[in-house]
Order: C-alpha cells, then sequence, then structure tokens
C-alpha cells in the first residue's frame, strides 16, 4: 500500500477518534475499522501481510535461539 494513501487515512482516522473523544481500549479497534473504511478495504490486506511477517520473523528467532542454546 503506498505511504501516501496509508499514512492519509491514520491521518483522518486519528483526527476522527480525537473529534469524537474515543480513547483508550477503544482506540485500535475504531482505527483499524475507520483505516480499513477509509482504504476501501486494502489496509485489511496489508494488516494481515504484517501479521504473518511478524509471525515469520518470530519463528526466525525463536529457532535461531533455540540453536543457540543447544550449542
Amino acid at each position: 500500500m503506498p505511504a501516501e494513501v496509508i499514512n492519509k487515512a491514520i491521518d483522518e482516522a486519528v483526527a476522527e477518534a480525537n473529534r469524537l473523544g474515543i480513547h483508550g481500549k477503544e482506540t485500535t479497534p475504531f482505527l483499524l475499522a475507520k483505516i480499513k473504511d477509509l482504504t476501501g478495504g486494502d489496509s485489511l490486506a496489508s494488516n494481515i501481510q504484517l501479521v504473518l511477517n511478524n509471525a515469520r520473523l518470530a519463528a526466525h528467532t525463536a529457532a535461531a535461539l533455540s540453536a543457540m542454546h543447544k550449542a
């Protein structure tokens, strides 16, 4: 997703959350839903890829740490 597209959506979502007084544990779900709406759903696919990449990195890190402890 182009940086300018996602950054614009984030800025708009944060501004709306501030206007509406959304804070605390309600913030993340609000922002994710608003950004998804503003990007026509494209941010959801990007977020899924981010989660998959994070899981892949975590698995590689765990494997490397395990190998270090066995050596």
